[in-house]
């Protein structure tokens, strides 16, 4: 199955065009429903009511159309299906209703995915938690965001949800959110849930949670008063505490005093609940298919995924989730979240049992009996990941010509050596990452150069702005990191991430002063490390602001010539040692621009520096998919000129591929597995 990043982004543009359209047939079905049901209450109850009770004296201030004239006449079938006056202002109030809706939702969601797990009574999982369950989630969800090139995302946890059940939520790469039930983490298996994590990052990967947030923003315009009613019908919508809670087949509710007023609205609401779900299913069945295609490609494990599957149809409460706003969010989850629809008409997943078959031939639709895992389970978690720090021997050679089609794949090859990377860290680079201050030393120890005396001027630095214990860990981790090599850069600062934003502004403000400071120290640029700056900071400023939402600036390559020939002149500069050298990487990279006679100028070692190649990045990133795709098709030219690659200069790529929001996963040449297998056999890691 091709899993191209660019395709998959023009397909959800078409997606996008597809759902405008949809809901703008959904928008005239509703009107005219509406008016339909509202006339019809209006023509034959009220009227008759304000006639019989000499009412009409009150309207006599109301605009002429919403005047009551007594009439003799009887009643008219014709006059109840068109009346003009009447249709304007049911319709202007529907309208209006839908339109403040959506807006509301489009400015809430616009914080990104966090914003949407809390909205699902979703707990963000502390970096450092000491909780078995929540580690093992946590070390799946890295272990697949490093593999793929992408931002580790925020994780949250639905804690009193009793149903098997995960979903992805986000604007873009930096603001995305991963959710999963408690019950999956009582429930499934490590290679069980990392099958459902992979589904989600499948979405991630695919640009599916972008589009998934516009159609919830829309939704909730035709949806809102069901919301409404449901939260003034039943209770707070918690389950009941976990535990033996867990198993229980049945799904009580418990109606509120309010519950009369609640199915008013749930009954307005309930015009446009058909149409919000008719959408959710027509464009939604088809992602869930590839989804989990791309999980069983991903793992190439498909009892992983199958196995959480089987345990969703033997479980009593399946998907289902008990918070109000399940049904606004169902075409985020890994499988339904509400009841099934008469012949599941409406439904946003495929059919349980079909998509088991679609993974598993052999199932024979009997679904397993569902018990809670061994107490034992995380120990047994940790021996298989040390079998597999064992076992596996990988020795990917990078190939020049494949080199610039990676973006946005990942492969079971890369979620192992990504778990074999994390055997490889010491204990305490494993332990600093999970937190604030040990993270902000992890960066400033990757920054370090490894000439002796520019180290000493930059641990000079560090001296005079950090705090005495602080600087005391960077300097004890330092040597720990330099021996892991260049390939683990990109990698660790990955992982540093989700502690940095937790950074209060005036923290990070600190934090990135020196990173720069520690950057300039030698009066040259390392773009490597420039690059690696501006992903901590983009995703920084995502986890504070939100993602950056505006659209594409600039059209063709033409209008940004200027940078792709800086770009195009970095990286040849860095690959090459002499300027002849570069100059002809630079030739290479500049034959895949698709700028045919346009004058591109080759840029000296001495002619740029961080600020010039700042600009570039943040116009570059502006530019839409198609452009990018080139500039980096370039780029992988430029690194590959001489014939070989370089694990420094594929990470590099890397790097810059992550600065325009392209996810692409890491190229390692040959790790030291016997020194790694070693380091874990030592002890169990987390």
């Amino acid at each position: 199955m091709s899993m191209d990043f660019f395709d998959r982004e023009a397909r959800a543009q078409k997606q996008t065009r597809l759902l405008v359209w949809l809901f703008g047939l959904a928008l005239i079905a509703v009107v005219g429903l509406t008016y339909l049901i509202l006339g019809t209450l209006i023509q034959v109850v009220l009227k008759p009511i304000f006639h019989s009770h000499n009412l009409f004296s009150y309207f006599n201030d109301f605009p002429y159309s919403l005047r009551w004239q007594k009439t003799d006449q009887p009643f008219s079938f014709w006059e109840l299906l068109w009346n003009p006056n009447l249709f304007c202002w049911i319709t202007l109030a529907t309208l209006t209703s839908i339109v403040l809706g959506c807006l509301y939702k489009f400015r809430v969601l616009s914080a990104g995915g966090a914003v949407v797990a809390e909205l699902l009574g979703g707990r963000r999982i502390a970096a450092n938690t000491t909780d078995a369950d929540e580690r093992r989630l946590i070390n799946v969800v890295e272990e697949m965001a490093v593999a793929s090139g992408a931002p580790v995302p925020e994780i949250y946890l639905l804690e009193n949800e009793r149903g098997i059940n995960s979903f992805a939520a986000g604007h873009t790469r930096d603001d995305v959110a991963i959710g999963v039930t408690r019950a999956c983490l009582l429930l499934l298996t490590r290679d069980e849930l990392q099958g459902v994590i992979a589904h989600e990052f499948s979405h991630i990967l695919n640009g599916d949670t972008r589009f998934n947030m516009k159609l919830m923003a829309l939704a909730h315009g035709l949806f809102w008063p069901t919301i409404l009613g449901r939260m003034l019908i039943y209770d707070t919508g918690e389950a009941l505490t976990l535990g033996e809670s867990l198993l229980i087949e049945t799904n009580e509710s418990y109606f509120l005093p309010t519950a009369p007023l609640g199915f008013v609205f749930v009954l307005i609401g309930s015009i446009g609940l058909p149409f919000v779900r008719l959408i959710k299913s027509a464009i939604c069945r088809q992602r869930e298919w590839l989804a989990d295609a791309a999980a069983v490609q991903f793992t190439r494990n498909p009892d992983g995924i199958g196995g959480a599957l089987k345990k969703i149809g033997g479980l009593g409460k399946q998907g289902r989730l008990d918070t109000p706003n399940a049904e606004i969010a169902s075409h985020l989850y890994f499988a339904n979240a509400t009841d099934e629809s008469w012949f599941a008409i409406f439904s946003t997943h495929p059919p349980l049992p079909r998509r088991i078959v679609a993974i598993d031939p052999a199932f024979d639709g009997q679904f397993p009996k569902v018990k809670t895992l061994a107490p034992n389970q995380y120990e047994r978690d940790q021996a298989y990941e040390l079998n597999l720090a064992r076992t596996i021997s990988l020795q990917q050679k990078i190939i020049p010509e494949a080199l610039a089609t990676e973006f946005g794949s990942v492969t079971a090859a890369h979620i192992k050596q990504t778990a074999l990377m994390r055997f490889g860290l010491p204990p305490e680079v494993q332990q600093a990452l999970r937190e604030t201050a040990g993270a902000n030393a992890v960066i400033y120890a990757l920054l370090l150069s490894s000439e002796d005396e520019m180290r000493a001027k930059q641990m000079a630095l560090l001296r005079a702005n950090l705090p005495a214990d602080l600087f005391a860990r960077t300097a004890t981790l330092a040597p720990q990191i330099q021996a892991l090599g260049d390939n683990y850069k990109l990698a660790l600062a990955e992982y540093a991430v989700p502690a940095l934003r937790r950074c209060r502004p005036p923290e990070y403000a600190a934090f990135s002063q020196l990173q720069q400071l520690l950057i300039e120290s030698d009066g040259a640029i390392d773009l490597f490390e420039f690059a690696l700056m501006k992903m901590v900071a983009r995703q920084w400023r995502a986890s504070q602001a939100g993602a950056d939402l505006s659209q594409p600036r600039y059209s063709r390559v033409l209008d940004v010539l200027p940078e792709c020939a800086l770009l195009l002149s970095a990286l040849a500069h860095v690959g090459q040692e002499n300027e002849p050298g570069a100059r002809a990487a630079f030739a290479k990279g500049e034959e895949f621009l698709d700028a045919p006679g346009a004058p591109i100028e080759f840029i000296p070692r001495t002619d740029w520096d961080l600020n010039k190649v700042d600009a570039a990045l943040n116009r570059l990133s502006k530019c839409p998919p198609g452009i990018q795709r080139n500039l980096l098709l370039a780029c992988g030219k430029t690194v590959a000129a001489d014939g070989q690659v370089t694990e420094r200069e594929a990470e590099l790529l890397r790097a810059i591929a992550d600065a325009l929001d392209c996810a692409m996963p890491p190229f390692v040449d040959a790790l030291r597995v016997e020194e790694l297998a070693a380091a874990a056999s030592a002890g169990p890691g987390v």
